[in-house]
């Protein structure tokens, strides 16, 4: 299926033009030995900076090494240790510092911070990457963005997509059990993305194409229906999930960014990371934290389902002032929020005015809205299968205590400016209580 959407321009009925600008994907029990091997020798790439971390490495990286001595190719091997590994700064600057001067090719061997470093690194350096990856983690691989912690934040940089990728499917069953969960949770994270999309579209107008809409719609139905396999770790089931989390990237590919892939369930899951990463708490895999943040992000649609909303009072009602709503971002976002701040001084999301605009087409389309959230999948959809994958549902399984819960729902929408079940809640005047629900019911009443 992902051969029907790279290398190929797509003249779509939303009036846009569509293109992946990822040229091979192989998925084969030979994608190392025989298509890594092909593509470089058909590409004639000969110095390369081969980026991976000990873990990578073991997996993949010793193979890749071996046809890259084969084709007698000039290489630079960039090995990272995994533990304390993060997609920042530092590790930015250590690959840029330490690659093989004039490399053609910037080749990562490894899954999700592995692929964003190799990614922006490459595109900063102004040449091409390719990936080999190791597990069905994260939906990242061919997407044309890389997502890394700046200054405490985490942003995401529009950079470009690798050039090819491969995968065995093998490599990918045997990955460890909570990679898979990860990939399994990034990717039912769709379901809230294409739903906060849809919001979007009927409250503000926001372009939303129907055929990435169902792009991604039909890659959440395949992993879905994949699901007993991947349960059970058989490598078929798996490259279906990984070729799912790969249309993902498609989707953002074809879009221009990560709207369809990427919605207040992120949110959360960055906020979580920024705060694990400024306390000096052990990381926790994105696709884990993304899957913790669906559950949230579809019960707040169970939430907005059963609201009727008294519009009269809602709009006269009192709301928090900028140096408020200031000085509570500041407490949580800490060294970060100063450019969260920032981002709405410039968009102005929360601001009186124009929350009462929505409001006014809220309460003409309340209907639509509410037939739409109650339609949404039930938040346990998500919740069943992460279990049978014994992987966490529940922030404090994974160390997120009450109030670092509560801050996430209440404060990750703050990271972007893009509609979504949360802000629908804060300007229904409703999130602060769905917050103290939600945490209620995670963690019992004070």
């Amino acid at each position: 299926m992902i051969e029907n959407f790279v290398s190929k321009q797509i003249d779509c009925a939303c009036g846009k033009k569509h293109r992946s600008s990822v040229e091979k994907v192989v998925i084969s029990d030979t994608a190392i030995s025989v298509g890594l091997k092909e593509f470089l020798r058909e590409e004639g790439f000969g110095r390369i900076t081969m980026i991976c971390d000990d873990k990578s490495y073991a997996v993949a990286g010793k193979q890749v090494e071996s046809v890259l001595t084969e084709l007698n190719i000039t290489y630079k091997l960039h090995k990272f240790n995994s533990q304390g590994l993060f997609p920042n700064e530092r590790a930015v600057g250590n690959i840029l510092m330490g690659a093989l001067d004039n490399s053609d090719l910037f080749l990562a061997v490894g899954s999700g911070t592995v692929n964003d470093l190799t990614r922006y690194t490459s595109a900063v350096v102004k040449i091409p990457f390719a990936t080999v990856g190791t597990a069905p983690s994260m939906d990242g691989y061919i997407s044309g963005g890389s997502a890394l912690i700046y200054n405490g934040l985490k942003i995401t940089f529009e950079t470009h997509a690798p050039k090819a990728v491969f995968f065995v499917p093998q490599i990918l069953a045997n990955a460890p059990r909570d990679m898979v969960a990860s990939g399994v949770g990034d990717l039912l994270g769709k379901i809230n993305c294409l739903t906060d999309w849809k919001l979007s579209q009927i409250i503000n107008g926001e372009y939303l194409c129907d055929f990435i809409y169902d792009l991604v719609g039909k890659a959440v139905d395949t992993t879905l229906s994949a699901k007993e396999g991947i349960i059970n770790s058989e490598p078929s089931a798996v490259a279906q999930l990984l070729e799912a989390l790969l249309i993902s990237g498609v989707g953002m590919d074809y879009a221009g960014n990560s709207r369809p892939a990427s919605g207040c369930e992120h949110h959360i899951s960055h906020f979580w990371e920024m705060r694990y990463i400024m306390e000096d708490r052990a990381p926790v895999f994105h696709g884990t934290k993304v899957g913790i943040g669906t559950i949230i992000a579809l019960k707040a649609y169970e939430y907005i389902a059963n609201l009727t909303p008294d519009f009269n009072k809602i709009k006269s009602s009192t709301r928090k002032s900028f140096s408020e709503w200031e000085s509570e971002v500041k407490n949580a976002f800490l060294v970060a929020s100063g450019e969260v701040i920032d981002l709405e001084k410039a968009k102005g999301k929360n601001d009186r005015a124009k929350v009462n605009e929505r409001l006014a087409v809220i309460e003409q389309k309340w209907n639509e809205i509410k037939a739409f959230a109650g339609a949404v999948p039930k938040s346990e959809v998500v919740s069943d299968f992460l279990e049978k994958l014994d992987a966490p549902t529940k922030p404090q399984q994974i160390g997120v205590e009450r109030e670092l819960t509560y801050q996430a729902i209440v404060y990750a929408k703050e990271l972007r400016d893009r509609y979504t079940a949360l802000q629908l809640l804060f300007d229904l005047n409703e999130l602060e209580n769905f917050a103290s629900l939600i945490v209620n019911e995670y963690y019992g009443k004070n």
